[in-house]
């Protein structure tokens, strides 16, 4: 079962040019965060899952899923958000943070028996020290490449380019670099509104690097190892990572905390991190 991120990768260095933008006006003229608290906006969710994981990259088989939306055991003990096209209202990304459950049963998380296992002392020490009720494991972090082609920013799968005409195209395209960010302002409103003080994920190392670009440092990061893929786990505490973005990259911080609106809680127990590990 994957659990991990299935995300498209921008290739351009854009370094430059994201210096003289502004992050936050770009992205939030074009896209809105929206967290899936509805069941009508959780199948929404399902529904991206599926077109990313079951038609575009097919991780899970279809046949699976006849209702046409892509969802596991894991779903009931997860927040789930959206990330919309303003103007014509079609989901554009989805994300979810999976929590440990209400009963031992349902304490474990999706990477932690296969991936944890192989990530350095320092970073099992973290994980061990830090309450599993405060943990969250960042999954499904899906971009539609539906979407992408409509900004002519893919191609079809048979090779046409499939344009269509937003009014707001140009400024679209610029926005599309960001939409990793906007997917990281709804994992910290997820876990503001949870109590989540630490965060793991499993991700390509490509997704490791271009989050490294925004200033997205984990505190600690694997191995690279087979899990669907080629991936790098990485284990962090909330608050330094975001910390970390407002030293490097406040552009970045002020659109992922909406301008320091949300900021994640201090855990109740703190650890060193000295060795930490960067991709």
């Amino acid at each position: 079962m994957h659990t991990g991120f299935a995300f498209q990768h921008e290739t351009k260095n854009t370094k430059n040019h994201q210096i003289q933008e502004d992050v936050s006006t770009i992205f939030n003229s074009v896209f809105n965060v929206e967290l899936a608290t509805s069941p009508e906006a959780i199948n929404e969710v399902f529904e991206v899952r599926y077109q990313v994981y079951c038609v575009d990259r097919p991780f899970e088989d279809p046949d699976c899923f006849a209702d046409k939306r892509e969802h596991d055991a894991y779903d009931p003990r997860s927040a789930h958000a959206l990330i919309r096209h303003r103007l014509t209202r079609d989901n554009v990304a989805t994300v979810r943070l999976v929590m440990a459950g209400d009963n031992p049963g349902q304490a474990d998380f999706p990477m932690e028996g296969h991936c944890l296992p192989r990530m350095d002392r320092y970073a099992r020490e973290a994980f061990a020290g830090a309450r599993r009720e405060q943990i969250a494991e960042i999954s499904r972090m899906a971009v539609s490449r539906e979407f992408r082609r409509r900004l002519n920013e893919d191609k079809s799968d048979v090779g046409i380019s499939d344009f269509v005409c937003y009014s707001d195209s140009e400024n679209g395209k610029r926005a599309m670099p960001y939409i990793s960010l906007g997917l990281f302002a709804a994992i910290l409103q997820m876990s503001v509104k949870h109590g989540i003080t630490h965060w793991m994920a499993v991700m390509e190392p490509a997704q490791l690097r271009l989050l490294k670009r925004f200033g997205v440092e984990f505190d600690h990061v694997g191995p690279v190892l087979e899990y669907h893929g080629r991936r790098r786990p990485a284990f962090t505490e909330a608050a330094s990572l975001i910390e970390g973005i407002r030293k490097r990259r406040p552009d970045v911080w002020a659109l992922i905390t909406d301008g320091g609106r949300y900021l994640p809680a201090k855990p109740d127990i703190t650890y060193k991190h000295n060795n930490k590990q960067v991709a």
